[in-house]
């Protein structure tokens, strides 16, 4: 008998703990902004995002993400470092502002709120659909994140960007929310 453990229930458990966090997320992010209205969604402070705004981008950015690791995934280069635990400890982080790429800066892409959340749920069910379809090691695979900052990744990396990135949304919403413009418009003074 070997001494060597079998990897399959350590594969098993992240592939867990993957779709857990991408569940987790997406609720975070929908309840954001659950109830509020079509004003509240457009309100926005001077040079911010409004909720929508906010949405689209998410939009616009997983669906991004889900093409690149549906079709541009490749074998790993040896040299890639693994950055699962900065991901997990800083994608969240909205003390640091980051600049979204230019395809994925709000234009008006959705009427509504209801169609743009509509547009995530749909990008976010077929995220967690490809992770637990996959019977490949996803860290044995890399593709190259749209945001530069982040570079080339695993695509396990990139499937903890995915969820990391609605949760620091999440909390851009929380942060609109308290704006006196959203409360203006809550208030029906603007």
């Amino acid at each position: 008998m070997s001494a060597l453990s079998n990897p399959a229930p350590a594969a098993n458990a992240d592939k867990e703990r993957l779709l857990a966090s991408l569940r987790d997320s997406r609720e975070k992010f929908l309840g954001s902004f659950a109830g509020i209205s079509d004003c509240q969604s457009r309100a926005k402070a001077e040079g911010c995002w409004s909720v929508l705004d906010t949405v689209e981008h998410l939009t616009v950015a997983e669906t991004t993400m889900l093409r690149i690791i549906t079709t541009a995934q490749r074998p790993k280069s040896p040299e890639l470092t693994n950055r699962e635990e900065i991901f997990l400890a800083r994608a969240a982080d909205r003390s640091r502002k980051m600049e979204a790429p230019e395809r994925s800066r709000p234009t008006g892409r959705f009427a509504d709120l209801s169609h743009a959340a509509a547009h995530f749920a749909e990008a976010r069910d077929k995220a967690i659909a490809f992770v637990a379809a996959s019977t490949e090691d996803l860290r044995a695979t890399e593709v190259t994140h749209p945001h530069p900052a982040a570079g080339v990744v695993t695509t396990y990396e990139m499937i903890i960007i995915m969820a990391k990135h609605a949760e620091r949304h999440a909390l851009q919403i929380e942060e609109i929310r308290n704006t006196p413009e959203f409360r203006a418009c809550a208030t029906g003074n603007s």
